[in-house]
């Protein structure tokens, strides 16, 4: 379907209707002007007009290398769940290399306490299941070439969930791999040619997005940009969504210290977001 998100939209039943940006930094979510529950906002590639859109059981399948991966954008995560769609997380590594701030050492205590954590995000941002493959932490883009390689049995992994699941929306980290981590980098290309192989029915694959400003903060200095005219998808959310990612965050005790946990979403709401999670979509709509 031609028009961004139609796969989570109902096409019959959906409704279009002008949303400006909420432009406030202040209180972004007090004074724009909120859609309707369960509505979600596109922005078109040519010239960012937005449309509302009725969400309709959208079923998400989120790829990504590391537990907490997920939180950079997880109000998309926990508003497609409120409005009753699906949403898998598949880990593919338990990030037991750490470092965090546990002070346990690499190794299986930390990604079983690494997973815990990832479990309580999930359900906190209302996610049907989260699933761990347990790939070694910092070693997807080794050796890519061998067959028993880590990714050669990641696309596998990730065509036979696809498979399994049948998600109409697939969300993972771009090339850029949000600041250039390999896994993260090694993550999109597995996912990317598993989905750029599919037929007519493929999922839309989307990539979280920071739209590129002269006002970025200087926290996220280090974070890849993406020109406005590159940006395909802005997905509203709720201050019910926000209080589910700072729940979220707060579930990485051993990633995060407390004060880095709190900063978090205040930094990606107030200075980045502002009621809109921003994507780039990978590959054009299939009929």
């Amino acid at each position: 379907m031609p028009v961004a998100l139609a796969l989570i939209a109902a096409p019959a039943s959906a409704q279009i209707q002008a949303q400006p940006v909420p432009d406030d930094p202040d209180n972004p979510l007090e004074s724009a002007e909120r859609p309707e529950s369960g509505e979600v906002t596109h922005s078109a590639t040519a010239n960012m007009a937005q449309a509302t859109r009725q969400v309709s059981g959208p079923n998400i399948l989120v790829i990504v290398a590391h537990p907490d991966d997920e939180l950079f954008f997880a109000p998309v995560l926990a508003r497609a769940a409120r409005s009753g769609g699906k949403v898998t997380l598949a880990f593919a590594t338990s990030g037991d290399a750490g470092p965090g701030v546990s002070e346990l050492e690499p190794g299986p205590e930390l990604a079983a306490l690494r997973e815990d954590e990832a479990r309580c995000s999930a359900y906190t941002l209302g996610a049907s299941q989260a699933l761990f493959w347990q790939m070694g932490d910092g070693t997807l883009a080794l050796d890519a070439r061998k067959p028993d390689s880590p990714m050669r049995s990641l696309k596998l992994r990730i065509a036979e969930l696809i498979e399994e699941i049948e998600p109409n929306v697939v969300i993972s980290w771009g090339p850029d791999g949000g600041y250039g981590h390999s896994d993260h980098r090694a993550v999109n290309a597995a996912v990317t040619e598993v989905v750029q192989a599919m037929d007519d029915g493929r999922p839309d694959l989307l990539y979280p997005a920071l739209p590129a400003s002269e006002d970025t903060p200087s926290e996220l200095d280090g974070w890849a940009k993406t020109h406005p005219t590159l940006i395909t998808d802005r997905l509203t959310y709720e201050r019910e969504d926000l209080d589910a990612m700072r729940a979220a965050a707060n579930c990485y005790e051993s990633q995060f210290d407390a004060s880095a946990r709190a900063a978090l979403p205040e930094l990606l709401h107030g200075a980045v977001w502002r009621g809109n999670v921003f994507f780039r979509l990978a590959f054009s709509r299939s009929n």
